[in-house]
């Protein structure tokens, strides 16, 4: 009896650690050759932005780039790309010193166990935003990444954009573990500007 149970236990320990190792190459496959399939999709990207076939794409050098375009012009990581998908009402664009309130996602690239691309961060609770009930979050902007304080000085009030951020100009080679991303990812977010406050003038930042 007692070798009939160890045989057993060591059949379902045998089985634990394949599962485990399998479940451990498949998480590590997710990753394989994550920097270059970043960078080739954001190559990817910015030829879309660059040709701009049907009006609604943008390509904007990030704030924190010099001016000399000899550097920075064929440089696809030194910009980021828009999809414009709402237009405004506001006239208002927030400035470095601003504090703003923003609905937003953000997702990684698509993977194969995230087709859709994985979801690292959103202000709204379900899966789609709700602007009479979502609460949108607030920053400063000079707080945020290079990346998404860029986007976000070029908008509006009320604009709502597809943003595409290369790594450089988000965590670049580090990994930010809080929200469980990768080194060299890129960042893609669906952000609506809902509200600019200035620096030392608007003082209350609640939302209504």
């Amino acid at each position: 009896m007692n070798s009939r149970i160890l045989h057993i236990f060591m059949c379902l320990t045998l089985a634990t650690i394949t599962l485990t190792s399998c479940s451990e190459h498949e998480a590590a496959g997710e990753y394989d050759n994550w920097m270059g399939r970043n960078q080739h999709f954001i190559d990817s990207i910015a030829n879309v932005a660059t040709a701009n076939a049907d009006g609604t794409w943008m390509k904007i050098k990030a704030f924190n780039i010099g001016d000399d375009e000899q550097v920075y012009q064929n440089q696809p990581n030194n910009f980021v790309y828009v999809k414009k998908l709402k237009e405004g009402e506001g006239t208002k664009r927030p400035y470095y010193n601003d504090t703003v309130r923003v609905h937003y996602c953000g997702r990684l690239i698509p993977t194969s166990q995230h087709p859709a691309g994985y979801v690292f961060g959103k202000s709204y609770s379900t899966s789609t935003l709700n602007e009479a009930t979502d609460v949108p979050t607030k920053f400063g902007v000079k707080s945020l990444t290079a990346g998404f304080a860029t986007a976000v000085m070029n908008m509006h009030e009320g604009d709502r954009w597809l943003v595409y951020v290369p790594s450089d100009l988000a965590y670049g080679k580090s990994e930010y573990t809080a929200a469980s991303i990768p080194p060299y990812s890129t960042l893609v977010f669906d952000i609506q500007l809902a509200r600019v406050y200035r620096y030392r003038i608007d003082t209350n930042t609640s939302w209504h």
